[in-house]
Protein backbone atom coordinates (compact mmCIF):
# COMPACT_ATOMS: atom_id res chain seq x y z
CA UNK A 1 0.00 0.00 0.00
CA UNK A 2 1.68 3.40 -1.07
CA UNK A 3 1.41 5.62 1.85
CA UNK A 4 -0.97 8.23 0.19
CA UNK A 5 -3.58 5.13 0.01
CA UNK A 6 -3.22 4.60 3.53
CA UNK A 7 -3.05 8.02 4.77
CA UNK A 8 -6.65 8.72 2.44
CA UNK A 9 -7.59 5.50 3.95
CA UNK A 10 -7.49 6.70 7.43
CA UNK A 11 -8.37 10.35 7.18
CA UNK A 12 -11.69 9.83 9.34
CA UNK A 13 -8.67 9.26 12.36
CA UNK A 14 -7.43 12.51 11.94
CA UNK A 15 -8.03 15.19 14.59
CA UNK A 16 -7.25 18.85 13.04
CA UNK A 17 -5.76 21.45 15.62
CA UNK A 18 -8.02 25.06 14.85
CA UNK A 19 -5.07 26.93 16.40
CA UNK A 20 -1.75 27.14 16.49
CA UNK A 21 -2.42 28.08 20.53
CA UNK A 22 -3.34 24.81 20.68
CA UNK A 23 -0.14 23.43 19.24
CA UNK A 24 1.91 25.16 21.15
CA UNK A 25 -0.10 23.60 24.58
CA UNK A 26 0.77 20.47 23.02
CA UNK A 27 4.30 20.29 23.02
CA UNK A 28 4.86 21.76 25.99
CA UNK A 29 6.37 20.07 29.30
CA UNK A 30 3.96 18.76 31.67
CA UNK A 31 4.42 18.52 35.44
CA UNK A 32 2.37 18.55 38.67
CA UNK A 33 3.02 20.78 41.71
CA UNK A 34 1.77 21.24 44.79
CA UNK A 35 1.28 24.48 46.12
CA UNK A 36 2.99 26.32 48.88
CA UNK A 37 1.17 28.48 51.51
CA UNK A 38 2.67 30.99 49.88
CA UNK A 39 1.03 30.61 46.59
CA UNK A 40 3.77 29.68 45.18
CA UNK A 41 5.57 26.58 43.02
CA UNK A 42 9.12 25.63 41.59
CA UNK A 43 9.43 24.73 38.05
CA UNK A 44 13.52 24.45 37.44
CA UNK A 45 14.33 26.11 40.34
CA UNK A 46 12.54 29.54 39.29
CA UNK A 47 10.03 30.39 41.59
CA UNK A 48 6.15 30.97 39.96
CA UNK A 49 3.57 32.87 41.91
CA UNK A 50 0.29 30.88 41.59
CA UNK A 51 -3.34 32.55 42.25
CA UNK A 52 -3.55 32.14 46.26
CA UNK A 53 -7.03 29.91 45.69
CA UNK A 54 -4.69 26.92 44.72
CA UNK A 55 -3.16 27.01 47.66
CA UNK A 56 -2.48 23.33 48.74
CA UNK A 57 -3.66 21.63 45.84
CA UNK A 58 -1.74 19.72 43.30
CA UNK A 59 -1.93 21.72 39.69
CA UNK A 60 -0.88 20.36 36.07
CA UNK A 61 1.93 22.97 35.17
CA UNK A 62 2.60 22.87 31.47
CA UNK A 63 5.84 24.99 30.17
CA UNK A 64 8.49 25.72 27.51
CA UNK A 65 11.79 25.22 29.24
CA UNK A 66 13.60 27.08 26.61
CA UNK A 67 11.47 30.75 27.60
CA UNK A 68 10.46 30.27 31.63
CA UNK A 69 9.01 33.47 31.15
CA UNK A 70 5.44 31.98 32.21
CA UNK A 71 3.80 28.63 32.68
CA UNK A 72 0.44 27.61 32.41
CA UNK A 73 -2.08 26.04 35.02
CA UNK A 74 -4.20 23.09 32.45
CA UNK A 75 -7.30 21.05 34.62
CA UNK A 76 -7.29 17.24 34.37
CA UNK A 77 -9.37 17.32 31.07
CA UNK A 78 -6.51 19.64 29.37
CA UNK A 79 -8.05 22.94 29.55
CA UNK A 80 -5.95 26.13 29.90
CA UNK A 81 -7.03 27.96 33.40
CA UNK A 82 -4.45 30.32 34.00
CA UNK A 83 -1.08 31.84 33.06
CA UNK A 84 1.26 31.73 35.98
CA UNK A 85 4.70 33.92 36.10
CA UNK A 86 7.60 34.01 38.07
CA UNK A 87 7.59 35.45 41.18
CA UNK A 88 9.30 39.32 41.13
CA UNK A 89 10.76 39.24 44.98
CA UNK A 90 10.62 43.31 45.74
CA UNK A 91 7.05 43.13 44.53
CA UNK A 92 6.16 39.94 46.23
CA UNK A 93 7.48 41.50 49.55
CA UNK A 94 4.94 44.15 49.44
CA UNK A 95 1.73 42.58 48.81
CA UNK A 96 -0.75 41.96 51.54
CA UNK A 97 -2.04 38.18 51.46
CA UNK A 98 -5.38 36.88 52.51
CA UNK A 99 -4.78 33.96 55.26
CA UNK A 100 -6.86 31.04 54.93
CA UNK A 101 -6.44 30.43 58.61
CA UNK A 102 -9.78 30.15 60.52
CA UNK A 103 -9.91 32.35 63.63
CA UNK A 104 -10.28 31.26 67.15
CA UNK A 105 -13.47 30.81 68.79
CA UNK A 106 -13.73 31.86 72.29
CA UNK A 107 -17.18 31.84 73.13
CA UNK A 108 -16.99 28.19 74.48
CA UNK A 109 -14.24 30.24 77.05
CA UNK A 110 -15.78 31.34 80.27
CA UNK A 111 -13.44 32.88 82.68
CA UNK A 112 -15.72 32.20 85.91
CA UNK A 113 -15.55 28.73 85.41
CA UNK A 114 -11.58 28.66 85.19
CA UNK A 115 -11.99 30.76 88.80
CA UNK A 116 -13.71 28.29 90.03
CA UNK A 117 -11.80 25.17 89.62
CA UNK A 118 -9.05 27.13 90.64
CA UNK A 119 -10.16 27.74 94.24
Amino acid sequence: MRPIDKFTKDIDLIKFINSKEEVDYIFLYRVTRKVKNDSTISIQNILFEVPQRYVGDTINIRYDPTSMDKAYIFSNDNLLIDTIYPVKKIDNSKIRREHNVKPVDFSSFNPNENERSMN
